[in-house]
């Protein structure tokens, strides 16, 4: 991936969880979908690893990721990407 020039590296997961968000820019992807995308069928009980890999592409893609402006938790929901085009 590249930011501001750069490139970013990401990891397996966090690459799938980012083309996930990305294919669907602007619209909320649950919880559950996200965790059975990345853990398939058997996904229960990997909501808090859900949330370090969401912490970190926050890390590498957010200017200040305290304040995400791109990366957006939609709370009881799920996540939201949103990009120059939304």
């Amino acid at each position: 991936m590249i930011k501001d020039g750069e490139q970013i590296l990401l990891t397996a997961k966090e690459h799938i969880l980012l083309s996930i968000l990305y294919r669907n820019a602007g619209r909320i992807i649950t919880i559950d979908v996200l965790c059975k995308e990345l853990w398939g069928d058997n996904y229960f009980g990997y909501e808090n690893s859900l949330m370090a890999h969401i912490s970190r592409v926050r890390q590498k893609i957010e200017k200040n990721p305290s304040q995400p402006v791109s990366l957006i938790t939609v709370k009881g929901l799920g996540y939201k990407l949103l990009t120059e085009a939304n």
